[in-house]
């Protein structure tokens, strides 16, 4: 008796169905596994004592599950009893289950390497990939490779321009679901991420991780041209620029370009003529935090102009009373 995983992306769903076989001479072993979609199956068949097995192995795409199934196994439920069944299409099988309370995950395969365990031994030899640098599957427009096939067709939404997942709030589209679901929490203010350290939350995990290199001052980057280190993999990116000349950024309306995305922001407010920097002390207003910062500094020279000169008309006025005898 075994059990059937079903796994979608944000949330582990885990289902056991127990099978009742009728004519035990001659069991069948059925093990059901996924080829074009994550829950395609092809049936085995083998003797065995006195059971009949079903096992559905996970393929690696974690967002494939959205995919209509092309199934040789077709999946039903019975309005009237409410069960799920399973049909087979090759040996016109079928078993009706009910679904089991999870009782707890239990993992029978382990890494030799470093010792990870998983409960799904697809799971383990995916895994084992990234200790032998394997990555079978490529992208035959660019030549990038990844270890699962999932991620390659997650890649090729960068080439197709496919951009499933909307959002019902502002219309937004995002071709990948962990964008969408990070985007929504903008709308939902939800930050489940938060640091131990200093209680600060964020919306996604990878900028909860991109943080504590701030507690931790961990520089693992380092530019291979001036042996300079950064905290971030995006902020030696940027500063490879300043080596190779790169200007990714090009203002549409003049031509110009830029190193980085921030100086393009700044740029284009010339053409707008949007000017979000306003002093608070003279209500001038910029269109650059530079210009900003540069004109804030007459403020704090003219006062510490006024301290200097109060400070001198204090030293006058005491030199006076002593001259005329005033205490």
């Amino acid at each position: 008796m075994e059990f059937i995983k079903e796994e979608s992306e944000d949330m582990k769903i885990e289902e056991t169905f127990r099978v009742k076989q009728e004519d035990t001479e001659k069991q069948i072993k059925m093990v059901f596994t996924k080829e074009e979609s994550e829950e395609t199956f092809r049936v085995k068949h083998e003797d065995t004592e006195e059971q009949t097995d079903l096992m559905a192995l996970k393929e690696e795409s974690e967002e494939l599950n959205e995919m209509q199934d092309k199934d040789l196994c077709k999946k039903y439920k019975d309005s009237t009893t409410g069960q799920t069944s399973f049909s087979c299409s090759q040996t016109e099988k079928s078993c009706s289950s009910k679904r089991a309370q999870k009782t707890g995950t239990r993992s029978h395969f382990t890494c030799q390497q470093c010792g990870k365990s998983f409960n799904l031994q697809g799971n383990l030899k995916t895994h084992m990939k990234i200790h032998t640098g394997e990555k079978p599957f490529t992208c035959q427009q660019c030549g990038s490779s990844f270890r699962q096939k999932g991620n390659l067709i997650r890649h090729m939404r960068i080439h197709t321009g496919e951009k499933p997942y909307t959002c019902p709030q502002c219309g937004r589209s995002f071709p990948h679901k962990h964008n969408f679901n990070a985007h929504m929490r903008i709308h939902t203010g939800e930050k489940p991420f938060t640091c131990q350290q200093c209680g600060n939350s964020f919306t996604q995990k990878r900028i909860l991780k991109s943080h504590m290199t701030v507690h931790t001052g961990e520089k693992p980057f380092i530019c291979q041209q001036c042996g300079k280190c950064f905290p971030h993999k995006g902020t030696l990116k940027k500063h490879m620029r300043v080596h190779t000349g790169e200007k990714p950024y090009t203002c549409c309306q003049c031509g110009k370009s830029f190193t980085h995305r921030g100086c393009i922001n700044n740029h284009m407010m010339i053409h707008t003529g949007e000017k979000p920097f306003a002093c608070r002390q003279c209500g001038k207003s910029f269109n650059q935090k530079g210009h900003f910062k540069k004109h804030t500094r007459i403020h704090t020279r003219e006062k510490q102009l006024n301290l200097d000169l109060e400070k001198i008309n204090v030293e006058r006025a005491s030199q006076q009373n002593q001259t005329l005898g005033i205490t």
